[in-house]
């Protein structure tokens, strides 16, 4: 399905609900395809920092905190929006940026956080969205505030919760600061929406090129406040469905994971993230399976098919599992698609008909057992891994919209209303 430009983040959940409402804090972007120059497709999947936060059901954008200073020998400095675009693609004439996103906060409490859309607000088409913010014991210890036409565009947050990247160019920490525009590193035309690295400092994207009609790319990291270098180089692809998706951004691993699609085929590559050197290539599934998912360093891939969702070791290329989930909505069956995994990578979060938000599973893969199901609670709604062990945080998007820890013993439990 092409979409316009436009519709990028209309709702970056997980495709979960189309129904309404802004995407969840820290949400995945829909199975789309993005039409890109020349009738080329760009596939975007919003995962916050590759499937390390998931926001499912109805609901909105995400949180952050002051970058670290350290940055690459190699980063490319963002003085001027004339900063070098990727090779061969022309220099963009100067962009002038909207106006700031209005943000405006109370959290006061360090990282990590959980930052999930507020689904008892009651919203009109003109009134801010609101987020509510826990820390890791599940306490509430603020609200984040975005003005609704930057809502409108996405909000991602970063895997500890301490930042907020609003509408694939804007980065806020948790707090409500600006802390850059990542505009002014790209070309505006042709980079495709950054996702968070597992370090929370950084951002990988692709930006693209499709001169002469051979479309080719490349993997960018950026820093959250300083710059962005070129990672590797990507393509030429052939076909009508030409695409990359990043899967994993892993500084601390020295690894990225981009799914890669061409003529209907698909394949994931596994790059060194400090060189730029392809190390491994593992073959993907038909390209209207989607890209799936991987864990947050690029370890594990779930690789979406016809019949079930393959866990592959990126590593041996050896496949550990099989997870088979079929579920939808007026009575079709469809076949479940990973989402995220756990931080750990022994949990799997599944869902089927993902257009229109059908029943919801987390799988612990190795045995193929079910922890908790749209059917345990009344909707399976946010769903985000916390940055250590199996421990993932739910969000019920039906009243009276409970609160839970998937705790790493697969126990679940509640917290308090008031918390």
């Amino acid at each position: 399905m092409d979409v316009n430009p436009g519709d990028r983040w209309q709702n970056p959940e997980t495709c979960a609900d189309t129904s309404g409402g802004p995407p969840e804090a820290g949400g995945r972007h829909p199975r789309r395809l993005i039409s890109a120059l020349g009738g080329t497709a760009v596939f975007v999947v919003m995962a916050a920092a590759f499937g390390l936060v998931i926001g499912l059901g109805r609901g909105g954008p995400a949180p952050g905190q002051p970058p670290a200073a350290q940055v690459s020998p190699t980063v490319t400095q963002t003085a001027a929006a004339t900063a070098t675009p990727y090779p061969g693609k022309p220099i963009a004439p100067p962009y002038t940026p909207p106006p700031t996103a209005q943000i405006t906060s109370t959290v006061t409490a360090p990282a990590p956080l959980i930052v999930t859309y507020d689904p008892s607000q009651q919203m009109t088409v003109t009134s801010p969205v609101r987020y509510v913010v826990r820390n890791y014991q599940g306490v509430l210890v603020g609200t984040v505030t975005v003005d609704q036409a930057a809502a409108a565009n996405g909000v991602l947050a970063s895997p500890d919760g301490s930042k907020l990247l609003i509408g694939s160019r804007l980065v806020f920490d948790v707090y409500g600061h600006l802390l850059s525009d990542l505009y002014t590193a790209a070309d505006v035309s042709a980079l495709v929406q950054p996702i968070w690295a597992d370090d929370s400092e950084h951002l990988c994207g692709i930006t693209y090129n499709d001169d002469a009609g051979v479309v080719t790319g490349a993997l960018l990291e950026f820093s959250a406040s300083v710059g962005y270098r070129t990672v590797a180089d990507l393509g030429p692809l052939d076909g009508s469905d030409q695409g990359w998706s990043v899967l994993a951004c892993s500084p601390s691993s020295d690894r990225a994971v981009v799914w890669q699609s061409d003529n209907s085929q698909s394949e994931y590559l596994v790059i060194r993230f400090s060189t730029g050197q392809v190390v491994a290539t593992h073959p993907g599934s038909t390209s209207d399976q989607g890209p799936g998912a991987a864990r947050h360093d690029g370890s594990l891939v779930a690789i979406d098919g016809a019949y079930g969702i393959t866990i592959l070791d990126t590593a041996t290329g050896q496949d550990l599992a099989s997870v088979a989930r079929w579920g939808g909505l007026g009575g079709n069956d469809l076949i479940g698609e990973a989402l995220a995994f756990s931080w750990d990578g022994s949990r799997l979060l599944v869902e089927s008909d993902i257009a229109q938000g059908g029943p919801r599973w987390i799988v612990a893969w190795a045995d193929d057992t079910d922890l908790v199901t749209d059917q345990t609670l009344i909707s399976l709604g946010a769903v985000i891994p916390l940055t250590s062990g199996a421990t993932m945080f739910i969000q019920e998007t039906g009243s009276p919209y409970g609160a839970y820890f998937l705790e790493n013993d697969g126990t679940l439990q509640t917290l308090p209303a008031e918390s």
